[in-house]
């Protein structure tokens, strides 16, 4: 795995807060809250959402996550 792969893990694990491999939207929205004045907007939010869920089923899985994030280059700098 490469250094990229370990980091979109280690940040999708963070978000998959009932630990069952898969992100759902209100998974994604807590985290994004608790970044508070730094995180995304809600029109943000969803439109991560929708570019992730590459499958339609509502859920963002790791390989889904891994190729949007990139191991990190979607934050702002």
């Amino acid at each position: 795995m490469s250094n990229a792969d370990d980091a979109a893990k280690a940040e999708f694990d963070r978000f998959d807060t009932d630990g069952d491999g898969l992100l759902t939207a209100d998974e994604i929205r807590r985290a994004n809250e608790a970044l508070g004045v730094q995180g995304a907007s809600e029109a943000e939010v969803e439109a991560f959402i929708q570019s992730a869920d590459r499958d339609g089923d509502g859920r963002i899985a790791l390989a889904e996550f891994a190729a949007l994030v990139g191991g990190g280059r979607h934050e702002k700098a």
